[in-house]
């Protein structure tokens, strides 16, 4: 199967060779051939080919096919213009200055007006046509790309709820948790009935998820609490845990079970791996228009990487806020830090080109999160 790029280069090759064919054609069916016209069309072919990549590259280096379509039809107009009176000033002065002759009608002289105002409306025509065909494919590539994205998207948070699900439920954390409210019940029947509750209110967060694929990151901190709580039953004076975020970040938008995901992570590789626990800290701050969400844990990397779940929210993150975010994981004296960075958004990002038209849905309310916990 032939790749993007020499499926470009072979219709570059195609297309110029033959509208030069159809020219040499029509023009022959008017008048005889000299020698010297003979390479007209290899020139003409040869300078087409030349301009339009350099063209191509141009556009690539402005990043033109990201623009919006507002944006991007005057840099066309006013590109394929300047590329035609370039086109047109090369062309006849190889013309001018080389054996080589134009293809002129018989009834016409090379340098009349007629025949140079018909030859550069003609560069006009012939331009604006590869700009269109260029330009039209690469948008319709990125709607496609953007159709799939969007679908990966819905799949993706599909795969999450469920990974998290697994996580939640598996036997190992379900019959601790049950465990540990067992001896709660005769010990401390208050605080038992309370891990019931917050038990039920995690539950209930990951089952009746919303539909949408970002949530604030109050909520999320808040759902990620709950868990925590969960945890220390279960650990105890092990588990110790300190929530902090920056003021104005509340309402920042973040992939659903983005913090819940980093905190399982470090609990089950570090804290709970260790006789003397350790500190959880989860900390989100904004700069220079991103977002940083840290999780800090005592231990040491795992040498088999990450696992499905930080997988999962890597691509997450990169279908919801494109190249521009990214998921770390380090280790820096005895300390792991999982570091997730995207753009600071309080509106849900595009996720196809007709989302643009669409009017943003508010967000749900956000729920009242302690600083620490």
């Amino acid at each position: 199967m032939l790749s993007r790029r020499h499926a470009y280069w072979l219709c570059q090759i195609a297309g110029w060779g033959s509208l030069n064919a159809i020219k040499v054609f029509m023009i022959g069916l008017q008048s005889t051939f000299a020698l010297a016209q003979v390479a007209n069309p290899v020139a003409h072919a040869a300078l087409g080919i030349g301009l339009t990549h350099a063209f191509r590259h141009y556009a690539k280096r402005q990043d033109w096919l990201r623009l919006p379509l507002r944006a991007l039809l005057p840099r066309i107009l006013g590109g394929t213009l300047a590329l035609s009176v370039l086109f047109f000033v090369c062309f006849f002065a190889l013309c001018q200055y080389t054996p080589i002759a134009p293809l002129v009608p018989d009834d016409l002289s090379a340098w009349s007006w007629t025949y140079l105002v018909s030859a550069f409306l003609n560069s006009i025509i012939f331009l604006l046509l590869w700009s269109t065909l260029y330009f039209g494919l690469h948008s319709f590539w990125r709607y496609r790309q953007a159709e799939i994205d969007k679908w990966k998207m819905e799949a993706r948070a599909e795969a999450a709820r469920m990974e998290a699900l697994k996580l939640q439920l598996n036997p190992h954390f379900f019959f601790n948790s049950l465990n540990s409210l067992r001896a709660l019940i005769a010990q401390d029947p208050d605080r038992a009935q309370s891990m019931v509750t917050r038990l039920a209110r995690l539950l209930r967060r990951t089952l009746m998820a919303s539909d949408e694929k970002t949530v604030p990151l109050q909520e999320e901190l808040s759902t990620a609490r709950t868990y925590l709580e969960l945890e220390k039953v279960r650990l105890e004076d092990r588990l110790r845990c300190d929530i902090t975020m920056d003021d104005g970040t509340a309402d920042a938008l973040v992939p659903h079970l983005l913090v819940q995901t980093l905190a399982e992570n470090a609990i089950k590789h570090g804290i709970a791996a260790r006789a003397d626990g350790g500190c959880l800290t989860i900390t989100a701050t904004r700069e220079d228009g991103m977002l940083e969400i840290r999780v800090t844990n005592p231990g040491s990397l795992d040498p088999a990487g990450g696992g499905v779940g930080l997988e999962n929210a890597r691509e997450r993150l990169r279908l919801l806020f494109g190249e521009a975010a990214h998921l770390t994981l380090e280790e820096s004296d005895g300390t792991v830090i999982a570091t997730a960075r995207m753009p600071f958004r309080t509106s849900p990002p595009d996720l196809s080109p007709r989302s643009a038209s669409r009017a943003d849905g508010e967000a749900p309310p956000p729920q009242e999160v302690p600083q620490h916990v």
